[in-house]
């Protein structure tokens, strides 16, 4: 991964798994890096991994599918980190339906 000190990331669904490792990475490449999830436990715990390799995290719990939710979630980033530079959409969202019960709502 390619120097990243003095940039900013935000990675979605950060708590655990694929989105953690991943805001993990950025971090140890020297971004500064804002996080979010549905859950606050996990979140705080990424956080605290990010703060542990020496750089900034901002931790919000923030539900990707409510528009408020994502433009309060923007705006505390930018107070915080400034525009990310990097944008990682990790955040899983499903609707549970049988494929022929899908419709296009749910796709959207």
């Amino acid at each position: 991964m390619p120097e990243l000190t003095g940039r900013s990331a935000l990675v979605t669904g950060a708590g655990r798994g694929i989105g953690r490792a991943i805001a993990l990475s950025l971090a140890s490449a020297g971004a500064d890096v804002a996080v979010t999830a549905r859950s606050s436990k996990e979140l705080d715990e990424t956080a605290a991994a990010i703060r542990a390799l020496g750089r900034r995290a901002e931790a919000i719990v923030c539900d990707v599918s409510e528009r408020i939710q994502v433009d309060a979630m923007i705006a505390r980033v930018r107070t915080a980190l400034g525009d990310p530079l990097i944008l990682v959409n990790n955040a899983g969202i499903a609707a549970s339906a049988k494929l022929t019960d899908t419709t296009d709502e749910m796709w959207d």
